[in-house]
């Protein structure tokens, strides 16, 4: 099996990260990146900071943090906000708010992240503040993620593409939260150890988790040349 791709988007943590190591890249899966030809793209729900591999700014071309909406370019030194000046006032609202009620959350640049079982009364409180409409929740593992509605890895990551130059894309991703990403793409795949959602859509499920998975479909597929 070949594949015709010109970009490739991967998730972070348990996609092309390990959790066995730390949630670090594999020396091994840096390699294949390396000399793989095709654009890459990082699509990560994390903060650009807390991303604990800093070798990404040499392997990616581009990164989108954050759930999609800051874009990373030029090997980490330019940060771009993408959802524009109104969510500002509304995520300083959003703070107010769950600082009122006590509900633990953390704050990046644009997104708003906690525990998953706050949930309930986190979308009890949003709907008291009349809040709810005007956000987005996603999820990851056990967290979730508050952004601008309208806005995911996917509206993030097509941004990122077509910043490269655009053409065919292959997703490569684990969780929830890159069913987005999957809408963007024209070659869906899911790691070993993605959740069941992830698989359903999949063209391609790997029979090996995260970065073992990555170098499994990126070797196999003969160069990328023609799917």
């Amino acid at each position: 099996m070949k594949i015709n791709a010109d970009l490739i988007v991967m998730d972070y943590d348990r996609t092309v990260a390990s959790e066995d190591l730390g949630f670090k890249i594999s020396e091994d899966v840096k390699e294949v990146l390396f000399k793989i030809p095709q654009k890459k793209i990082l699509a990560t729900g994390r903060l650009f900071e807390d991303i604990p591999d800093r070798d990404v700014v040499r392997i990616f071309d581009a990164m989108v943090v954050e759930n999609g909406t800051v874009l990373i370019t030029e090997f980490g030194k330019r940060k771009e906000v993408l959802t524009g000046e109104k969510w500002r006032d509304l995520k300083k609202n959003l703070v107010e708010a769950l600082q009122k009620e006590n509900i633990h959350f953390k704050c990046g640049e644009v997104i708003l992240f906690g525990d998953k079982k706050d949930l309930p009364i986190l979308k009890d409180k949003l709907g008291k503040h009349g809040l709810l409409n005007d956000v987005f929740i996603d999820f990851n593992k056990d967290g979730y993620m508050i952004l601008p509605a309208g806005w995911n890895k996917g509206r993030g990551a097509k941004i990122a593409a077509t910043s490269l130059g655009g053409g065919r894309v292959m997703v490569i991703g684990d969780e929830v939260n890159d069913l987005s990403l999957f809408e963007i793409a024209d070659v869906k795949v899911a790691v070993g150890n993605a959740v069941p959602e992830l698989k359903k859509m999949a063209d391609i499920i790997c029979d090996k988790d995260d970065g073992e998975g990555v170098i499994e479909v990126l070797t196999s597929l003969g160069g990328l040349t023609e799917w």
